[in-house]
């Protein structure tokens, strides 16, 4: 990609970032590689079909990060990029290409996962999968965020034990 052309593209990413949405979603862009920028476009058309349903998620799921920010490293061919993620009222409101400062939580993930989730009819339990076998991790990055995240993943256990 010529760097003109990446100028460009970036800027019409910025331009189109700063436009609110109809749920009010905004998202603050960096420079990114084409397949950065697809991959955030998915996330960000996701999250607004998320945040319809994010109150019908467990309590014990999108409590603890209700009103935080978390920081999300998707790994690609690409590198890796990370996604800073303002939760407010259990609802994505941001995104932050440039990652959040002080997160409550670091959750590693690969460009894979994230895309199995968005197209999967059942994304919790694709999420869940994806913490049992290791390719989603949650990491508390100070003492509250080592106990909220110690809860999720207490409860994704309990359910898996359950069988629920």
């Amino acid at each position: 990609m010529t760097p003109p052309f990446r100028v460009s593209l970036t800027l019409l990413v910025v331009a189109l970032a700063l436009v609110p949405t109809a749920g009010g979603l905004v998202v603050d862009n960096a420079d990114l590689t084409p397949a950065e920028v697809n991959l955030l476009f998915a996330m960000r058309e996701y999250t607004l079909t998320y945040n319809e349903y994010a109150d019908r998620l467990p309590g014990w799921v999108t409590g603890p990060f209700e009103d935080e920010k978390v920081n999300l490293y998707v790994t690609s061919p690409d590198g890796v990029l990370v996604i800073g993620i303002t939760f407010y009222d259990r609802k994505i409101v941001q995104f932050d290409v440039k990652g959040c400062p002080d997160p409550i939580v670091t959750v590693t993930t690969d460009s894979a996962t994230v895309e199995e989730v968005m197209v999967s009819d059942r994304p919790f339990d694709t999420f869940r999968a994806a913490m049992r076998n290791g390719t989603t991790t949650i990491e508390g990055n100070n003492f509250l965020g080592a106990l909220r995240s110690g809860m999720v993943r207490f409860g994704l256990q309990v359910m898996d034990i359950l069988r629920l």
